[in-house]
């Protein structure tokens, strides 16, 4: 056993999932938002975890470039 905070689940709304899909171009329907949601609770709270652990005098290992995000099947 350890003594490591567990990540804390959080609710994720539907509509935040949505969002942020419209928000980088993926369609995705309400239901299917709803299905995902309890999925993304799980992976946000890894991420909150992560930030609360992170030492800020260090750079991030790991960059997001959405500027190179492509669509699958698009050239």
């Amino acid at each position: 056993m350890t003594n490591e905070p567990r990540a804390e689940l959080k609710d994720i709304d539907p509509n935040v999932l949505l969002d942020m899909a419209a928000a980088v171009g993926v369609d995705l329907t309400g239901d299917h938002a709803t299905t995902l949601a309890p999925q993304a609770e799980q992976h946000f709270a890894q991420l909150r975890y992560l930030e609360s652990i992170a030492d800020p005098s260090t750079e991030p290992a790991v960059e997001l470039r959405l500027d190179r995000w492509t669509r699958s099947g698009s050239a």
